[in-house]
């Protein structure tokens, strides 16, 4: 596999993707390894220091990698390359050429991707139009009719969704107390300043007697921040756990390209639901096929829906959404359902 580090998740959310993947794989006794472009600058943000279910090799540019690596590429049953690679347009190139296994492209940005593809965009870390049909197997974190539309208009072979998963020994419910009423999780976008505005600081600011939190980064202008809602810049990975059981509920906004695109669980919809922490979340195309809504998460859409799940809803039912949601996530979106879906993939195109 080559793709973007698997030995640091700073700024790199896909580290977490791949670790949870390729440790699935190495209990069915499959061996993986990982190709990755050395980058000294970030060694000191480096949470592994080596990877313990795969072998992690680097190499310092393109010329590097299709020089001393042609070998392994040629060996491998099953090439994969991920999205946010330098040059994957010529790395794709060299994989149709050199690849005798089936090659496989994994996708975690689709909107990006066709934005690319539509204005036929010279993007260093993103496949062309020249390159995109080349693999035998094009697996997306986005599902639905965008997947379908790339067969279409782009000639990609076999596009198959390969969602966002969780590991229920990592994320799980705690008896720890609970101290906010509603936290949310993500650095500062644009984008979505209006609804942070809207479902997370006015209902602060109303009730201003109980208890908000807030975590991520970029967050500048705090001053007018509501007094009871406790900010945290950064979260370490290793504390998601705690702050998610601290919640009395969780608020999940998706990015407006997931949005757009719909048919995109993001991984902060399915660690909350994991932890069994009720989450609100906007309606989107595609919720349904991971979660029933309200019966397994709440969909609100501005402030007074989420006053109305926090204040004018019972604990209990709150809880038994909570709880719905973790059976749901155990029976259908773990690490070792993904596992096993890809698996059925590379059956199915090498049949």
């Amino acid at each position: 596999m080559i793709g973007n580090s698997i030995l640091s998740s700073y700024g790199n959310p896909v580290a977490e993707l791949y670790r949870g993947l390729i440790n699935e794989l190495a209990q069915y006794g499959h061996r993986t390894t990982f190709l990755e472009r050395e980058n000294k600058d970030k060694y000191q943000y480096r949470d592994m220091l080596r990877s313990p279910y795969c072998e992690v090799w680097t190499y310092q540019d393109t010329d590097q990698l299709l020089s001393e690596y042609r070998r392994a590429i040629q060996s491998a049953d099953v090439v994969i390359l991920g999205n946010g690679v330098e040059e994957s347009d010529r790395i794709a190139a060299w994989i149709a050429e050199e690849a005798r296994g089936i090659t496989v492209y994994y996708d975690s940005n689709l909107a990006r991707t066709i934005k690319n593809l539509e204005g036929a965009l010279a993007v260093g870390d993103c496949l062309s139009c020249r390159t995109v049909s080349n693999f035998n197997l094009f697996l997306s974190t986005t599902g639905g009719p965008a997947l379908s539309r790339l067969k279409k208009v782009h000639d990609v072979s076999f596009p198959r969704p390969l969602y966002e998963s969780v590991d229920p020994y990592t994320f799980y419910r705690t008896d720890t107390e609970r101290q906010y009423d509603l936290g949310f999780i993500g650095n500062h976008k644009a984008e979505r300043a209006a609804q942070m505005e809207d479902m997370l600081f006015s209902p602060a600011r109303f009730t201003p007697n109980r208890q908000f939190s807030l975590a991520g980064g970029g967050y500048d202008k705090q001053e007018n921040w509501p007094r009871n809602l406790t900010y945290l810049e950064y979260l370490p990975e290793t504390n998601l756990v705690d702050f998610y059981n601290r919640q009395r509920c969780m608020l999940v906004i998706s990015r407006a390209d997931r949005k757009e695109l719909g048919f995109t669980p993001s991984r902060r919809l399915l660690t909350a639901a994991a932890c069994g922490v009720p989450v609100l979340t906007e309606d989107w195309e595609g919720l349904e096929e991971f979660f029933e809504p309200h019966r397994e998460v709440f969909c609100v859409n501005d402030k007074q829906g989420v006053l109305d799940v926090l204040y004018g809803t019972e604990e209990s039912h709150r809880n038994r959404v909570g709880a719905e949601a973790r059976r749901r996530i155990l029976g259908q979106h773990t690490i070792s359902h993904r596992a096993q879906q890809l698996l059925e993939y590379l059956d199915e195109v090498a049949d």
